[in-house]
C-alpha cells in the first residue's frame, strides 16, 4: 500500500513542479548575476589602450616595375601602448597585419600573437617583427606613386593590426574587447637604394578603428 502511495500521480507531480521551480531559480540567479557583472563594467566603463608608433625601420626594401612586379621587405615597428583605465588589461597582438601602400594592401607572412599585460595606468613599449608576402605571386601592380616616391627615397608607410584586450578587475570576471589598429602616414626615408628606412619625426599616434 505504502509502494502505491509513493507512485501516486500526486507524488510525481509535486517532484516536477519542485524540479521546475528549482530550473527557474537557477536561471534568475544566472540572469541577476550577469545583470550585476555588466552594471559594474558599465560603472567602470574601461577605454580601449591608446596605441603609437614611435619607430619604424624597414629592410630589404625592393620594388620592381616589370611585368613580374614585386614588393619585398622586413619591418621592424615600435609601439607605444598606453593603458588609461584603473583596471589591468592584457594586450593579445594579431601579427598577421597588413601593409597599406598607396592604396595597395600587402599581408605580412607572419600570424604569431603577441601578449603585452598592461598594469594600471601603465605604458609599455612592444616590437613587432614583419614581413611582406612576395607580391609576384599574386596578379597586384605596383602604385606609379609608390615607384614614384621610392625613387626620391621617401615612401609612405601605413600599418594596420588587430587587438584583443582583456580587462580585468579585481573579483569580476573579465571582459574582452577586439579593436582594429590603424596607423597612418609613416614616412620613411631611405639613403641608399640598399639601406635601411628610417621613420622620420618623433612618432605618430594610431587610429583606434571601431573603439
Amino acid at each position: 500500500m505504502d509502494r502505491n502511495r509513493d507512485n501516486s500521480p500526486m507524488t510525481k507531480c509535486s517532484c516536477k513542479d519542485i524540479f521546475l521551480k528549482l530550473r527557474s531559480m537557477l536561471v534568475l540567479f544566472f540572469v541577476v548575476i550577469m545583470t550585476i557583472i555588466g552594471i559594474a563594467w558599465l560603472v567602470m566603463h574601461p577605454h580601449g589602450p591608446s596605441f603609437g608608433v614611435t619607430s619604424l625601420s624597414v629592410t630589404n626594401f625592393t620594388v620592381s616595375n616589370n611585368k613580374d612586379s614585386q614588393l619585398k621587405g622586413k619591418y621592424e615597428v615600435e609601439l607605444a601602448i598606453r593603458n588609461p583605465n584603473k583596471v589591468k588589461a592584457l594586450v593579445v597582438i594579431n601579427r598577421c597585419s597588413m601593409l597599406v601602400l598607396y592604396d595597395q594592401v600587402w599581408r605580412s607572412m607572419a600570424s604569431v600573437q603577441q601578449h603585452v599585460f598592461l598594469e594600471k595606468r601603465a605604458n609599455r613599449s612592444v616590437k613587432i617583427d614583419l614581413e611582406v608576402e612576395d607580391s609576384s605571386k599574386k596578379v597586384v601592380v605596383v602604385p606609379q606613386d609608390l615607384i614614384k616616391d621610392w625613387n626620391k627615397r621617401l615612401v609612405n608607410f601605413n600599418i594596420k593590426f588587430s587587438v584583443e584586450v582583456r580587462f580585468e578587475a579585481r573579483f569580476w570576471p573579465s571582459k574582452d574587447k577586439l579593436l582594429d589598429v590603424d596607423c597612418k602616414d609613416l614616412d620613411v626615408e631611405f639613403f641608399s637604394p640598399n639601406g635601411t628606412g628610417r621613420l622620420l619625426g618623433v612618432g605618430k599616434d594610431c587610429h583606434i578603428a571601431n573603439e
